[in-house]
């Protein structure tokens, strides 16, 4: 082949050929040559230049193969590969990266990534989707990222996506491999584990609340049964009926408790310093154990708002845990301090950069076994005898609703640490608005005084017990079942002259007008109408923000006497 080319043109130029050795072993060759013509234009001498490229072709056959073998790998892995250039084009893809595009690699070669895995005319970061070939081309790092994606067929599934770059001899960026992963399968695992482990939180839960309300009930229908059988007996009656009534309030404590961590139990936030509060749940846990505890507490501690009550039982709660983890006795320390973000590392991840409180109560008893960690803000867990297992699960949901997050450290042998954080405030004026309603007991006796009262509500057995308290508390009382009754009687007793001094409203009216939207019609006959707005609902925030609603003051279901009687007396 080289010699009829040479002697037709009379030159040839590396032309790949083989010689063979003596030895019989094949050398790879370029042969280029150059001929001179007689006068006839025949080629009568020629210069040959012959250039051994046998190891050039065996390096070749080897990056062949290794790029062969690579490939295979590459198409013989679940994940989908690609790799992309800085305009996001598609410059080579794996079969799992065209079974989940449904296209083969010709026609993905040169086409943008997000156009065949998002169907999209414009990348993924334009229309606010994490892109985390965006996030390498402007980092220069490897990212990761979870989504949504729709195949081909319209099938919606979870995938992983992470992104690597690629850099020139130069150090120049220049591409980077996109890899995808199908993890749904895994993604519903995770959720079906998750609702397993929910259904099992509801059941020791669910179990705990039967345990504890049984107790109580139990003593409430043996103190009722006493008092009827000492009906004779004035004196034993009424002590038996004490009773039952103590049992009553230890019920709506639980209540309470469980309505903090469930949908409701939104706090009553105040503005103020936490440290008094601080050093008074503290003392308050620790009374009569064999601990001490010790203050260090920042001065110029940032303000917060914060429900005072909520607060201090998460420090009552956490403290008192320490104290009964320290049977020999011990030392708990509290510390606060200001922490602004992003100037710190300190902050949790789950918590936006802002300003906060952090509170870090320490003790150094035996610490918490790693296995229980996991555990331990779940209501009713509880490794101790006496314990009930709802105060670590209360304080984390007090914590949590005050937008705020709790953190624990522990070591066997070494003490244990929770770490507290709540939004601050800079601004120090006071939330006037949040002011409480004025004690009874701080109200002249000579302002109190009985009065027309107008009650709302749809359950007939309420309005049954209420008429008979609020009588008995020289009130007179008119009932209505729903709203549009209401506003009809509070007109009714205007026009007559013998106008309501005050009306108690349920916030929740099974088809009717409820609580808010009464007091709002009514506000607009009489502007200063005092209004009380009554709820045993869990999820009732305008419990929390009654004030703001145009409410003078809150009962929250079930109230006693003497609650109903100091809230009257006090807008009255």
């Amino acid at each position: 082949m080289v010699l009829p080319a040479f002697f037709r043109d009379g030159f040839c130029h590396d032309i790949p050929f083989q010689f063979v050795k003596k030895s019989g072993e094949l050398l790879d060759v370029l042969l280029s040559a150059n001929g001179e013509r007689d006068a006839e234009g025949k080629v009568v001498r020629s210069r040959a230049v012959i250039m051994d490229i046998t190891e050039r072709k065996r390096a070749e056959e080897t990056l062949r193969q290794r790029d062969q073998l690579i490939r295979s790998i590459l198409d013989n892995v679940d994940e989908g590969f690609a790799v992309l250039d800085r305009d996001f084009r598609i410059m080579t893809a794996n079969k799992g990266y065209c079974q989940q595009a449904a296209l083969d690699e010709n026609q993905l070669i040169g086409r943008y990534c997000y156009e065949v895995t998002h169907r999209s005319d414009r990348p993924c970061h334009e229309n606010d989707e994490a892109c985390v070939i965006k996030q390498v081309f402007t980092t220069g790092k490897p990212g990761q990222t979870t989504h949504t994606h729709t195949d081909a067929t319209g099938k919606v599934s979870h995938v992983e996506t992470r992104g690597f770059p690629l850099f020139d001899a130069e150090g120049n960026l220049t591409s980077a491999i996109e890899v995808i992963l199908d993890v749904t399968d895994r993604y519903r695992l995770e959720a079906e584990q998750r609702k397993t482990q929910k259904l099992e939180a509801i059941g020791v839960l669910a179990g705990g609340i039967a345990h504890d309300f049984n107790n109580l009930l139990q003593g409430i229908f043996g103190y009722l049964a006493m008092a009827k059988l000492s009906i004779d007996n004035k004196g034993e009656a009424l002590a038996a009926l004490e009773q039952a009534e103590k049992a009553l309030t230890l019920s709506t404590k639980l209540t309470k408790q469980l309505l903090t961590f469930a949908a409701g139990g939104k706090p009553v936030k105040r503005r103020g310093d936490i440290n008094a509060i601080i050093d008074t749940s503290a003392s308050f846990a620790l009374s009569g154990s064999r601990c001490d505890y010790h203050l260090h507490l920042a001065n110029d501690l940032w303000p917060a708002d914060f429900d005072e009550g909520q607060i201090g039982q998460v420090i009552q709660n956490i403290v008192l845990n320490a104290a009964q983890a320290m049977t020999d006795g011990g030392r708990v320390e509290i510390t606060t301090k200001n922490i602004h973000s992003p100037a710190t590392t300190a902050l949790p991840a789950e918590l936006t950069a802002g300003d906060y409180l952090e509170i870090t109560i320490s003790d150094n008893g035996p610490g918490i076994p790693p296995q229980h960690l996991a555990k331990i803000f779940d209501p009713y867990f509880t490794t101790k005898p006496a314990g009930s297992g709802l105060g670590l699960a209360i304080s984390y949901s007090i914590i949590k609703k005050h937008a705020g997050q709790i953190t624990v450290h522990s070591e066997l042998g070494q003490g244990t640490t929770f770490t507290l954080y709540l939004p601050a405030c800079r601004e120090t004026h006071p939330e006037t608005s949040l002011e409480p309603t004025v004690p009874v007991s701080l109200v002249p006796q000579a302002v109190l005084k009985s009065g027309k009262i107008l009650f709302m509500d749809d359950d007939a057995v309420i309005r049954d017990v209420a008429g008979q308290m609020l009588t008995a508390l020289n009130h007179q009382v008119a009932f209505a079942e729903h709203g549009e009754e209401a506003i009809a009687l509070y007109r009714q007793a205007l026009d007559s002259g013998q106008a309501f001094d005050a009306v108690i409203l349920d916030l929740t009216i099974r088809g009717g007008m409820g609580g808010v939207d009464t007091l709002r019609r009514l506000l607009s006959i009489t502007p200063t109408l005092k209004g009380v707005v009554s709820s045993g609902y869990s999820d009732d925030s305008t419990i929390a923000q009654h004030r703001d609603l145009g409410f003078a003051a809150c009962l929250r279901k079930p109230y006693s006497l003497k609650e109903l009687r100091e809230t009257l007396d006090a807008l009255l």
